[in-house]
């Protein structure tokens, strides 16, 4: 089955899949996520790319604001060390620069 990704649909997707990611669930305090938070805020010129989103309460996301996310996290009440290992985990993810594999196929070699 082929769909036809608009860019409006490419972008509701893009978003899913991260809110599915963390089963739409704020990375920072478990409440549901309502919007995507930049963990490298944009104001700081963080990208708005898969591995600088993550879901976010809104309580979470207007405090925390433009501050730098770890110190602001750890400041929190109800701080998590084993979530903000995950959160740590999502940046340093791996990123596969679809544009960039475009313009220089690699050959897939199957077994």
């Amino acid at each position: 089955l082929l769909i036809e990704l608009t860019p409006k649909r490419g972008k509701r997707r893009f978003r899913q899949a991260i809110y599915d990611s963390w089963d739409s669930k704020c990375a920072y305090c478990g409440a549901p996520a309502t919007s995507l938070d930049h963990i490298i805020p944009r104001f700081r010129s963080g990208p708005s790319n898969r591995n600088n989103l993550i879901p976010s309460c809104q309580r979470c996301n207007s405090n925390k604001a433009s501050l730098e996310m770890e110190a602001w996290y750890r400041a929190q009440d109800y701080f998590c060390e084993e979530r903000l290992a995950l959160i740590n985990a999502w940046i340093n993810q791996e990123v596969i620069d679809i544009y960039a594999l475009i313009n220089n196929p690699v050959e897939l070699k199957l077994a």
